[in-house]
């Protein structure tokens, strides 16, 4: 998807940082819509390609656009937030946002986020493969290959790596994998998925000990690297 056919909604009350932003983007290709407020920015969201949305936002908040929205469309939504807390990271993906980009941050990342959420969107529908590093794991059933090898996983491993990539790219919080795998979320389980990556990583890292495919993001989650989908057999 080339960056002149999307147009890309930036909902901010800030008139400066809505400026500096659509400097960047038109710069970069992308056609801009502009909303100071939550509702402004629901009345344009069907014209947008992409949604960048801060949180804090006069009338509606950030996180109640972002459930409106997700009620009724799949456009990626890239949160732009000053807040650095867990809490809010963590709300902001469990409605659906596909990423969260914490303020101050560099044009260069914000645009790589951009790209990497519109590759993940284009075709409006879930590959049955996505390319991790020399990998290539199955959407549905977990099963991961390198080549014509099968990477044995085991049951639990498998489940662990299929939530993964079914949103590769993008961070899964520990609260989603936990409830998800084990139905409930406590100090033990949360040891247990800690372990549970320790073994994915034995199994996908050349070195488990600084992983480049198995992602950690800090007091979240964790993430696959983002990759392009492999080509659907």
């Amino acid at each position: 998807m080339s960056s002149g056919s999307v147009t890309i909604l930036v909902v901010e009350d800030s008139k400066p940082v809505r400026m500096a932003l659509g400097a960047a983007l038109t710069a970069a290709g992308y056609g801009i819509l502009e909303a100071p407020s939550g509702e402004d920015g629901l009345q344009q969201a069907d014209g947008a390609g992409l949604i960048l949305l801060d949180l804090g936002l006069p009338g509606i908040s950030g996180f109640e656009v972002l459930e409106t929205l997700r009620g009724t469309s799949q456009v990626p939504v890239i949160v732009l937030s000053g807040l650095d807390e867990t809490d809010a990271k963590i709300r902001a993906l469990d409605l659906g946002a596909d990423d969260y980009v914490t303020k101050p941050f560099e044009p260069g990342e914000l645009l790589a986020r951009v790209r990497a959420a519109l590759r993940r969107h284009a075709g409006n529908s879930q590959p049955d493969s996505v390319q991790v590093g020399p990998f290539e794991i199955d959407t549905v059933t977990g099963e991961t290959r390198r080549g014509e090898r099968p990477v044995r996983l085991s049951p639990m491993e498998a489940r662990f790596v299929r939530m993964l990539a079914q949103r590769c790219g993008q961070p899964v919080g520990t609260k989603t994998l936990v409830q998800e795998l084990w139905g409930a979320d406590n100090p033990e389980q949360r040891q247990a998925l800690r372990v549970l990556a320790r073994k994915v990583r034995c199994k996908l890292e050349k070195d488990p000990d600084a992983p480049e495919i198995l992602l950690t993001e800090p007091r979240l989650g964790y993430r696959l690297i983002d990759a392009e989908p492999a080509a659907a057999g």
